[in-house]
């Protein structure tokens, strides 16, 4: 596994290049106006299945740009190892020209992370954990904080592919700014979540996930002391979820209280624990 990760964290430092060398390239839109795809986007996740899976011989792959039903790959057995993929999470800031978007590269195996390499390629910032062997940031074990929500700073976004959800977001977002620090809302759920792992933010909530958005991100996270859950209790990777993440435990209670609370409040966002 040591070997592997060093291979994935090349794999992803050359997917960083191309998506900084990119030029010209086309922008397109997907399900919703917002939901962006770039020529970029298919181009590195392209590169990124034949370099992880020829890494890994045996291995699935599934990334965001994949045609597939739902983007859930239904025919993938739990014991399977899977690569679970974003070529650039945070397209729409990388087609807007704003310099924060991550490739993020996540290993699973019979449904838990069991590696995750993110890189920035803008700040040439790696994270990576491997399962048990704790987390790190270029090359430097990395740890959340033990910061209260009241000095917590508060990482979310607003649904923004679905707005049905918005009015959920914008109570939660109302409710944990009165109590917490500040709010940060950067378009890349796969870097906040590692802000969270190296202790620069502590709470986190996004209303609807997919897989590749956190599942490399939840290794480093765990790997670096963090807590999270879903709707259905785990993080699941093998569809889209509710992420809330924390620091600690107490934390991570909080928002989830908050976020029922208001879900409870919203049945049009079909939110349920």
């Amino acid at each position: 596994m040591e070997v592997l990760l060093e291979k994935t964290i090349e794999i992803a430092k050359t997917a960083g290049r191309m998506m900084l060398s990119a030029s010209g390239f086309s922008i397109d839109t997907k399900g919703t106006k917002e939901n962006y795809v770039t020529t970029t986007d298919l181009e590195i996740q392209k590169y990124l299945r034949k370099a992880l899976t020829e890494a890994l011989p045996g291995s699935k792959f599934m990334g965001e740009e994949d045609d597939l039903p739902g983007n859930v790959p239904e025919s993938y057995s739990e014991q399977d190892l899977i690569w679970i993929v974003d070529p650039i999470d945070g397209t729409s800031n990388y087609a807007h020209g704003i310099p924060n978007s991550v490739t993020a590269i996540g290993l699973v195996r019979a449904g838990e992370p069991i590696m995750g390499v993110v890189y920035h390629p803008y700040l040439d910032e790696i994270f990576f954990a491997e399962k048990g062997k704790g987390a790190f940031r270029n090359g430097q074990q990395i740890h959340v904080s033990n910061r209260p929500v009241g000095k917590g700073l508060f990482c979310t976004a607003w649904s923004c592919y679905n707005k049905a959800r918005a009015a959920l977001c914008f109570d939660v977002s109302q409710r944990m700014y009165s109590i917490c620090d500040d709010i940060r809302r950067t378009g890349t759920a796969a870097y906040e979540l590692c802000l969270l792992a190296k202790g620069a933010a502590d709470l986190y909530f996004e209303v609807n996930l997919a897989p590749w958005d956190y599942t490399a991100s939840m290794c480093i996270l765990s790997e670096a002391g963090g807590v999270a859950c879903s709707q259905y209790g785990k993080i699941r990777t093998d569809r889209p979820c509710l992420v809330i993440a924390a620091n600690t435990a107490e934390n991570l209670e909080i928002i989830k209280n908050i976020v029922a609370e208001e879900a409870a409040k919203h049945p049009e966002a079909g939110i349920t624990f």
